[in-house]
C-alpha cells in the first residue's frame, strides 16, 4: 500500500498583504466609533444639565438634534448608550490592533472575535435606528455610528478566517479575546461613567448659581396671581410658605419631570411646603382653549380625579406618569386596580358628569393665569412655563422668598 504525505497548515504563514490593510483599517474605523462615542457622550451631558454646549453641532444636520440620545432610551442602568457604544469601538480596536501584530499567523482568534464583535455592533446599530424611528428623532451623529458600524462589520468580514464558520468563530472569541474586550470594555465604561457623573455635578453647580438668580428676577417681572383652587388635589403643610401650584397633563412628559422634581423638593425641603395639581389636559374633549395634542389626556384626568375621590390621587397620579404610553381606557382601569381602587366604584366615577366639571374648573383656571403649554407651575403665585430641577427650584424658592421679604422690610415706613 503506498502511504499518502499527509499535508498539514503551518502554525505561521505568510502575511497576506490584503488582510493586513483589512485590519489596519479596522483600528481606524473603530477610533473613528470611539471618537462619535466620545462626542455623543459630550452632547448627552449636554441635554442632561439643560445646556446648549456640544449639542448645538448637531442641529445644524438635524431639527431635532441629538436629543434621542438623552430621551428614554439614552442610558442604561444610567450609563448613557453612547458611552457603551464608544467602549465597544475601543474594545473593537484593540482587538483589531492585536489581531493586525498576529497577522502572520495562519489562524487567530482576535481576528475571529473582531469579527464577533463588529457584528454586535451593527445589532446594536440596528436597535438605536429602531428607537430613533420610535421617537421620530434622528440624531446625525447616530447614523454616523450606524455607518462607522456597517463599515467594521464588512471590513471584518473581509479579513476573517474564511474557513471558520460562526460558531467556531464565537468559541474562539470566548478565549483571550473575551478576556481582553472584557476588560478594555469594564475599564472604560467604568472610568467614563466615573468622569461623567463629577463633570455632571459640576456643571449642575455653575448652572445653578448663574441660572437662579435670572430665574427669580424673571419670575418677579409679574405680580403673582392669587388662585382659588377650590377642590384641586393637595398634599403638605396646612399652614406653608411655600405654595406650589402644577398645571399638569398626564400624557406630558416634561409635566412628568416637574411632577417627581416637586415631590422631591417638597419631601427634602425643610421648608412648610403644599403642593396643588390642576389639570391641564391638550385635548380638545375637556379643554377648548388648547389644540387637540394628546388624545388620551382627558380620559386620564378623569381617571385621576376619580382616584382622588377614593383618595389615592397622588399614588394613581404617580402611575399615570410612569406609564405614559399607556393611558387609554382599558389601560387607565388596569392601574386603577394597581394603586388598589374599588373598580367598581371607579367605574361609576367615570361617567359621573361632576367630574368632568372638576375638570372643567382647572381649565378655567389655567385660562386666566394665560397658560400656553404644559408645564406651568405657580410658585407663590409667580407663574413659570416649563419643568425645572430639583435643585434648581429650591434655589428658586429660596431666592424668591428673600426678594420678596426684601420687599416687604423696604415698603415699611
Amino acid at each position: 500500500m503506498t502511504a499518502h504525505p499527509t499535508t498539514l497548515q503551518p502554525a505561521m504563514a505568510l502575511p497576506d498583504p490584503n488582510r493586513s490593510r483589512l485590519l489596519a483599517l479596522v483600528v481606524l474605523v473603530a477610533l473613528l466609533g470611539v471618537a462619535d462615542g466620545v462626542y455623543l457622550t459630550l452632547v448627552h451631558l449636554d441635554y442632561d444639565v439643560g445646556r446648549a454646549g456640544m449639542a448645538t453641532a448637531c442641529y445644524r444636520f438635524s431639527s431635532t438634534g441629538c436629543s434621542v440620545t438623552a430621551g428614554k432610551f439614552g442610558d442604561i442602568a444610567g450609563i448613557p448608550v453612547a458611552t457603551l457604544g464608544g467602549a465597544g469601538a475601543l474594545a473593537t480596536a484593540v482587538l483589531a490592533a492585536i489581531a493586525w501584530a498576529r497577522r502572520k499567523r495562519w489562524e487567530d482568534p482576535f481576528r475571529q472575535a473582531v469579527l464577533v464583535l463588529s457584528a454586535l455592533s451593527v445589532a446594536a446599530s440596528l436597535a438605536m435606528a429602531a428607537v430613533s424611528t420610535m421617537e421620530g428623532a434622528w440624531c446625525p451623529f447616530c447614523v454616523a455610528w450606524y455607518g462607522i458600524n456597517a463599515m467594521l462589520g464588512w471590513l471584518a468580514w473581509r479579513a476573517r478566517d474564511g474557513h471558520i464558520g460562526w460558531r467556531d468563530a464565537v468559541d474562539d472569541t470566548l478565549g483571550a479575546p473575551a478576556l481582553v474586550a472584557a476588560v478594555v470594555f469594564g475599564l472604560t465604561v467604568v472610568g467614563t461613567t466615573s468622569w461623567y457623573h463629577a463633570r455632571h455635578d459640576a456643571l449642575e453647580l455653575e448652572r445653578d448659581a448663574e441660572l437662579v438668580p435670572e430665574l427669580v428676577a424673571e419670575l418677579r417681572k409679574n405680580p403673582p396671581f392669587k388662585l382659588q383652587t377650590g377642590e384641586a388635589p393637595r398634599k403638605g403643610a396646612t399652614d406653608p410658605e411655600v405654595v406650589i401650584i402644577e398645571f399638569g397633563d398626564f400624557q406630558c412628559p416634561h409635566c412628568a419631570r416637574l411632577f417627581h422634581g416637586v415631590e422631591e423638593y417638597a419631601a427634602k425641603s425643610e421648608r412648610r411646603v403644599q403642593v396643588i395639581f390642576a389639570h391641564y389636559p391638550l385635548g380638545k374633549a375637556c379643554n377648548p382653549n388648547v389644540d387637540d395634542l394628546h388624545k388620551f389626556a382627558c380620559g386620564a384626568a378623569i381617571a385621576a380625579e376619580c382616584a382622588g375621590r377614593q383618595n389615592k390621587f397622588w399614588e394613581y397620579a404617580e402611575q399615570l406618569f410612569a406609564h405614559q404610553d399607556d393611558l387609554d381606557r382599558e389601560d387607565l382601569r388596569a392601574h386603577a386596580t394597581e394603586v388598589g381602587l374599588d373598580v367598581a366604584q371607579y367605574d361609576r366615577c367615570v361617567v359621573d358628569p361632576s367630574v368632568a366639571d372638576r375638570i372643567g374648573a382647572d381649565v378655567e383656571l389655567g385660562a386666566k393665569v394665560n397658560i400656553t403649554g404644559t408645564p406651568t407651575f405657580l410658585i407663590n403665585g409667580y407663574k413659570w412655563t416649563g419643568a425645572m430641577p430639583p435643585s434648581v427650584l429650591a434655589g428658586v424658592i429660596d431666592g424668591l422668598l428673600a426678594a420678596d421679604a426684601a420687599a416687604a422690610t423696604a415698603s415699611k415706613p
